[in-house]
């Protein structure tokens, strides 16, 4: 006799194989084992469907090989909001071809060295725009400031450090007024 559970699992892989996207959809947001996610995310016809097993991916090694393997960015994008390894955010960030993709992990990225490289580099100034408001290094700031062509980076860089002036003033009368 068949377990109940078998049989959901054996009706469940069945419709991961069906041609209809929303049922491929709805098998996904009930499947639990990983490999089998793994699966539908590396080889789904349907990045929607894809994008889905990917949310539910805990494996950093096929959450890596889908960010920087998939040939859709809503993908890519998924898998970089699942990933956990620095490393691996920086890379992406400085490296995607789509600017979804280098955003969503510029504001994961942790990095103040490669947040000023991005904030240098980056085509797309949304991208520069968002490293540059991540930036804690003074330093790099006024370098992008004096070094940056576009107008909008310069604007961003001195309203940053201008943020930062505001934060450590008011840190330091917090700690004044704890002295007292």
């Amino acid at each position: 006799m068949i377990s109940k559970t078998t049989l959901s699992m054996i009706s469940l892989v069945g419709v991961l194989k069906h041609r209809d996207e929303d049922a491929r959809l709805n098998a996904v947001a009930g499947l639990k084992n990983q490999r089998k996610l793994a699966m539908v995310a590396r080889h789904d016809p349907s990045y929607a469907v894809r994008e889905a097993a990917v949310m539910h991916l805990d494996n950093q090694k096929v959450v890596s090989y889908i960010a920087l393997n998939d040939e859709d960015f809503h993908v890519r994008l998924a898998a970089v909001n699942r990933l956990a390894e620095q490393s691996m955010v920086a890379y992406i960030a400085q490296r995607d071809p789509d600017y979804h993709v280098r955003l969503a992990a510029v504001r994961r990225l942790e990095d103040q060295q490669v947040l000023a490289e991005i904030a240098l580099y980056d085509a797309e100034w949304i991208v520069n725009n968002e490293a540059i408001a991540r930036l804690n290094d003074r330093m790099a700031l006024k370098a992008i400031r004096r070094k940056h062509i576009s107008m909008l980076a310069h604007k961003a860089a001195t309203e940053r450090l201008r943020v930062l002036d505001e934060l450590e003033g008011a840190a330091m009368q917090e700690e004044q007024d704890d002295i007292k």
